[in-house]
């Protein structure tokens, strides 16, 4: 099953891939990504979704399928296949989840401002007739604000963790 990484981020749901496990194991990817279906076929974890991620290298765009950890059982999934590759690393992948976990609450807070913002100026200015322009500007403003922060909540290749 192929899914695109956007779909996958929700704002309460923190996700971790393949290759973020990549960066704190060292291990070489394809090294993660046999670990994650060995310990899946054992029944040890849930097989992950996967997803395409862009790479860009040397101005070359390169397209990497990962696997996606998200959801109830996520943080226990990885936290094995991290202990599988690299167990002094365990310590490493714990904290770059309770980073996801903290980056992903003010993200959702920062967006439903943003969000509720958007709705109160829209009612405001509608009501009590305030100017177009002035409408433009706090519509353009909230917007913009509300696409930077979904932005942000965007996993990207090559993130240092």
């Amino acid at each position: 099953m192929e899914l695109i990484l956007s779909d996958l981020f929700s704002s309460d749901t923190a996700t971790m891939t393949s290759i973020d496990i990549e960066v704190v194991t060292g291990s070489g990817h394809s090294e993660v990504k046999r670990s994650i279906e060995r310990l899946a076929n054992k029944g040890v974890i849930a097989l992950p979704p996967t997803a395409i991620m862009l790479n860009k290298v040397n101005n070359r765009d390169y397209k990497t399928e990962v696997f996606v950890f998200s959801g109830d059982k996520a943080k226990r999934d990885s936290l094995i296949v991290v202990a599988q590759l690299s167990p002094e690393f365990t310590a490493d992948i714990v904290d770059r989840w309770i980073y996801l976990e903290k980056q992903n609450k003010t993200l959702t807070k920062q967006l439903e401002y943003w969000q509720t913002k958007e709705v109160d100026d829209f009612s405001v200015g509608s009501f009590h007739g305030k100017g177009l322009a002035k409408r433009k500007e706090t519509k353009n403003l909230n917007n913009g604000m509300i696409q930077k922060i979904k932005n942000q909540m965007q996993l990207k290749l090559g993130v240092e963790l």
